[in-house]
């Protein structure tokens, strides 16, 4: 495995599971599981972040995760404070 696909997979594991627990909070309003899911996301994105600072990593796939993953919580935001 190239050192740049993990770049890759830690942006794409680390915002579907961030997506999960946006899931939980804004859809389900269960925000300690919430936190918990998203713990587990944040050690992923920190990670992706990182070697991208360091240039282990650098494609533009990665960045359009993880803005399609703030696009998802932005809609799924509103969502929630609209139907509360």
């Amino acid at each position: 495995m190239k050192i740049e696909n993990v770049g890759l997979d830690l942006a794409v594991f680390g915002s579907i599971i961030s997506v999960i627990g946006v899931i939980y909070n804004n859809l389900f309003l269960q925000h300690e599981t919430a936190m918990f899911i998203w713990c587990l996301s944040n050690i992923l994105l920190m990670v992706f972040f990182w070697g991208q600072y360091k240039h282990w990593w650098n494609d533009g796939i990665s960045s359009e995760v993880i803005c399609g993953m703030y696009g998802f919580m932005l809609v799924s935001g509103l969502w929630g404070l609209l139907n509360v």
